[in-house]
């Protein structure tokens, strides 16, 4: 798989703004207004290309990536990590990219940051993604209980 890791831009952001995950993971899906354009121009996001050059997901580190909800539990509290979230395209979800995705994703911040611990945060019914980030090496370090009742698995790796 070709991927390539652009700058967040409006374009991009707005398309993303659009994406609609399905079910219970209708949770992952962003407002599509001003605010959330904001974010995502002005945090740490990054957009994910393909061979083709069309959008495919995105990427986040640092504060972007972290649960601001979590911080009461201090499951962020060990600054020797990367923070990074993820996102991909809705119709790619369930094939069999999410391993090379994450793989790329984590290759990239490696050399941007220089560093090889890594932190994510993702909720428990995510089975789905739970296990490609165990078949990559995370390990869960923590968890935390959202305000509307949802669990956050704090997981790390160090590459």
């Amino acid at each position: 798989m070709f991927y390539r890791m652009v700058e967040m831009n409006e374009a991009y952001a707005k398309n993303i703004t659009k994406w609609r995950y399905k079910d219970h993971y209708s949770v992952y899906n962003f407002e599509d207004n001003e605010e959330t354009l904001n974010e995502l121009l002005t945090q740490e996001y990054y957009a994910v290309l393909d061979k083709n050059s069309m959008l495919i997901g995105f990427f986040c580190v640092k504060e972007a990536a972290i649960v601001p909800y979590g911080k009461k539990y201090h499951v962020y509290d060990d600054d020797n990590y990367l923070d990074i979230g993820l996102g991909i395209k809705p119709s790619l979800v369930g094939k069999r990219r999410g391993y090379p995705y994450l793989r790329f994703g984590l290759d990239y911040f490696k050399q941007k940051y220089n560093t090889n611990h890594f932190r994510l945060t993702v909720l428990d019914f995510n089975k789905r993604a739970i296990h490609l980030y165990h078949k990559i090496g995370f390990k869960i370090e923590n968890y935390f209980k959202s305000q509307k009742d949802h669990y956050f698995l704090v997981m790390t790796l160090v590459d």
